[in-house]
């Protein structure tokens, strides 16, 4: 048996680099990362791009280097004429003359990529840089001072051919670093460097295959790579650069033959995603300078800014147990503005709110990633928590702008808008950084990436502002910038794209984003919490209580003033508080009142649609309800004259026919209880007010949930229920404990006690109030809620996608039960027995009659 190798197309190196790095812009960072692997201090970005746009005037060296580089000279005289010792464009030139001369004059732009690194042996060159997708980065991921390496594919090279035709390459190496240099014999050579060229054409071709393709390789002694550099690059910037570092040894590339017009326009967005490459901090390890031969002045240095004018800031530690260790830093409020009695409420007396928390400016909170994400941990088999690993995260929040009313009742510090516009318009967005680099295109402005988080979705769901009654503050992500540190060596799971564009989106990725949204939540609590007490308050301290009597009188008093304005009264200008004012906060008061109420309907839309579609398919549901308890028996009957059941008595069950009609009327019987209890649900007199008496109540009620409960091995116990009775809502008290019931089937669902499963309810009373008692024993409430009071709350549930995490339930279950009992005057109180779930509901005997 012959064996036969694989042939590799030279149309690889193609696919690989052209068309697997997205832009010219990520070919350039994929350059500056090996710059930093290289141990380099510094990389310069420098574009040779004088030539980009036509000049309306060109020297007479520039004349001088045109005729030298064998620019058509008669298509330069047609669009240039010469005055005095320079050449301007003329006043009449065709179009087609000056796309031609710059399609010329383009060829004499270059791109140079200069690091002061550890340069390259002859060896490292052909084992290394000439081997496609080696992996001696990911064997060796530290450099020689300890740096992570940013790279790891082993293609970012091919970047190369991203940017132009034509790479020329010389390397200088590090001799101390380098213990010897061999030849491909393993001969010791003696030069300080090497120049390499390659042309990216040469890949192109039928039939070509890539090991016919070769680049040049050349040793080279003598001059410096100093003098190399400033041979190569005239630029005065880049020439103090080169006395600034130690520019003994290093690489420099020079990309000709440009695949871009790198007009200034582009080279500017290119400095704009540097700027953005490497985190900002005070002190950077590694420095990266940009400059233009079109603009010398124009650029430099490019350094991350650095937010100090924020109104919240937070930051998150993640460590290898999954601990989360939280602080928030408030600068949002003038605290010395503030006034002290707000401090004297009761819910400002929680910790983290008093006036010592406030002054102090920062408070902090140790959580988990159970906490964060409560009851996935429960669903996971996957072990996907363990997988994350460590990171940091650093976020800001900004107001763009305020109203002075605002600033009024917040206590909102002064900034300036503009400045914040401007800085989040560049440096906006939550970026994520492995190894101090970049991972694009996450929180890039203007990119579909930029709300990797999901940010804008959860703002739709939930639009209320932070001062909203009910909750629900979520951050739009145009005000929020913020940072992500993770790392080759404590994230292994996050691995690149193949493109370089982002991170595999794997069951770890996508809960890690849950994750840090909800650490994001934890901020947005903070600031909602303190905006609902500011805006009470406020509403205290200004408002003024008005009948109807009296806000007659003041409409009246308004209307006249504005019919005759010459005869205000006196009266109204004694007035402590303008009528216009008091009208004003009348108004906002309902406003916000109607805008609960508002909200509250549309959930209740929601729940009402749902049930006007289940009953108007009523009569067809019930028909089928009718016969779906014998269909199977009968379909049974019709076949026995022709095959007999016994005649399978020995057969497996996947096989036998018999045993797939037992396993369809087990559905139909579940499909039966379902319709049966989802009808009951729907009738009109339980949408009628009458007299409940909890006896006959919760005898139907143990009847309809008889089956459904025992198909899932629970036992149902109602005992010591009062005769005593209510005026209510029968869909009311059905909506109360079919959510409890709900709850528990589903959390039996994730228990992994081995008990028996048991659900107790008592009614009693005391001569003043009807106690109703729910218990289970299952697993209880999460001990990853910090506060069991959340679920009372909207929206909140703890019902995730095991693949995703996404939230799947409703969050409406407990709302409506502890609001059905508020519309009641009941109460309702967490129960917490040493097994399971408990809860307490309580009404006042005054609803008596019939």
């Amino acid at each position: 048996m012959s064996k036969v190798p694989f042939r590799v197309s030279a149309r690889t190196a193609r696919l690989i680099g052209r068309e697997n790095i997205a832009s010219s812009k990520g070919a350039i960072i994929e350059l500056v990362k090996n710059a930093y692997d290289a141990d380099s201090d510094v990389c310069i970005v420098y574009f040779d791009n004088k030539y980009a746009e036509l000049s309306d005037i060109f020297s007479a060296n520039d004349y001088a280097k045109f005729r030298s580089s064998k620019v058509p000279m008669d298509l330069f005289g047609r669009v240039y004429e010469q005055a005095d010792e320079c050449y301007q464009l003329r006043n009449e030139v065709t179009e087609a003359d000056q796309l031609s001369l710059k399609r010329e004059l383009r060829k004499l732009n270059a791109l140079y990529i200069v690091d002061a690194g550890e340069g390259m042996t002859q060896q490292i060159i052909q084992n290394h840089w000439m081997t496609i997708g080696t992996d001696n980065k990911v064997t060796d991921i530290f450099t020689k001072s300890g740096r992570v390496k940013a790279g790891a594919k082993g293609i970012g090279r091919f970047a190369l051919d991203t940017l132009g035709n034509t790479t020329q390459m010389v390397t200088i190496f590090n001799k101390e670093k380098h213990d010897s240099d061999c030849d491909e014999r393993g001969n010791s050579t003696a030069y300080d460097g090497y120049e390499w060229k390659v042309q990216w054409s040469d890949f192109e071709g039928d039939f070509k295959t890539i090991d016919s393709v070769h680049a040049e390789l050349n040793g080279i002694n003598g001059a410096t790579f100093k003098e190399r550099i400033a041979e190569e690059i005239d630029n005065q910037a880049i020439i103090a650069l080169l006395d600034k570092y130690e520019f003994d040894n290093g690489t420099m590339l020079k990309i000709t033959q440009l695949r871009d017009d790198w007009q200034d326009f582009y080279v500017d967005q290119v400095f704009s995603d540097l700027e953005v490459l490497v985190p900002p901090q005070e002190v950077s390890a590694f420095s990266i300078s940009l400059h233009s031969s079109l603009h010398e002045e124009k650029y430099g240095e490019v350094l991350g800014s650095i937010c100090d004018d924020y109104d919240y800031k937070l930051v998150a530690k993640a460590d290898k147990n999954q601990k989360v260790f939280i602080t928030v830093y408030r600068k949002e409020y003038e605290v010395d503005l503030i006034d002290p009695e707000l401090f004297n409420r009761e819910a400002m007396r929680k910790p983290h709110f008093t006036l010592a928390d406030f002054r102090k400016g920062q408070w902090s909170i140790e959580s988990s990633f159970s906490q964060l994400l409560s009851g996935f941990d429960q669903v996971d088999e996957d072990h996907v928590f363990r997988n994350i690993g460590e990171f940091d995260f650093t976020l800001y929040f900004m107001k763009k702008t305020y109203t002075t009313g605002d600033a009024e009742k917040y206590f909102y510090h002064k900034f300036h808008a503009k400045e914040r516009q401007d800085w989040l318009g560049k440096f906006g967005g939550i970026k994520l950084f492995r190894d101090n680099f970049r991972v694009r295109p996450y929180g890039e402005v203007k990119n579909t990436a930029f709300d990797w988080l999901g940010l804008g979705a959860r703002k739709s769901i939930s639009p209320a502002g932070p001062a909203k009654l009910g909750g629900g503050y979520r951050v739009p992500p145009e005000n929020v910038s913020g940072a992500i540190h993770i790392s080759r060596l404590g994230n292994i799971n996050f691995e690149d794209k193949s493109s370089r564009e982002g991170l595999q989106e794997n069951k770890t990725f996508l809960i890690f984003t849950k994750i840090l949204a909800n650490i994001i939540g934890v901020f947005e609590e903070d600031r909602a919490y303190i905006a609902r007490q500011m805006s009470d308050y406020y509403k205290e301290k200004h408002s003024l209580r008005i009948d109807a009597e009296s806000a007659e009188k003041l409409a009246l008093h308004i209307l006249e003033k504005n019919k005759n304005k010459q005869k205000e009264s006196s009266s109204a200008g004694a007035e402590k508080t303008s009528p216009e004012v008091v009208l004003a906060q009348l108004n906002e008061d309902k406003s916000e009142e109607i805008e609960k109420l508002k909200d509250e309907q549309k959930v209740l839309r929601g729940l009402a649609s749902s049930g006007i579609v289940l009953a108007s398919f009523s009569h067809d549901l019930s028909n089928l309800n009718d016969v779906l308890g014998s269909r199977i028996d009968k379909l049974k009957e019709l076949i026995s004259g022709v095959v007999l059941e016994s005649d399978y008595l020995n057969v497996v069950a996947r096989k036998n026919p018999f045993s797939h009609m037992e396993k369809m009327k087990q559905q139909d019987v579940k499909l039966k209880n379902w319709l049966k209890f989802s009808l009951g649900a729907a009738r009109k007199d339980k949408r009628r007010r009458k007299k409940i008496y909890y006896d006959d109540y919760f005898s139907v009620f143990n009847e309809d949930w008889k089956k459904v409960l025992n198909l899932r091995g629970i036992e149902l116990n109602i005992n010591a229920v009062t005769r005593q009775g209510m005026r209510a809502f029968e869909i009311d008290i059905d909506s109360i404990f079919n959510n409890l019931l709900v709850n528990s089937i589903d959390a039996f669902k994730t228990s992994k006690e081995n008990r028996e499963r048991e659900i107790t309810i008592s009614c009693t009373e005391n001569g003043r109030e009807i106690v109703l008692d729910y218990h289970d024993n299952g697993p209880g409430i999460s001990p990853d809620i910090d506060n069991p009071e959340k679920i009372f709350e909207p929206l909140f549930t703890t019902k995730r996608n095991v693949h995703t995490g996404d939230e799947e339930g409703t969050g409406l279950g407990m709302w409506l039960v502890k609001s059905i009992a508020k519309d009641n005057d009941g109460d309702v109180k967490l129960l917490f027995p040493s097994v399971g779930f408990g809860i307490r509901i309580s009404f006042p005997i005054k609803y008596q009659g019939g």
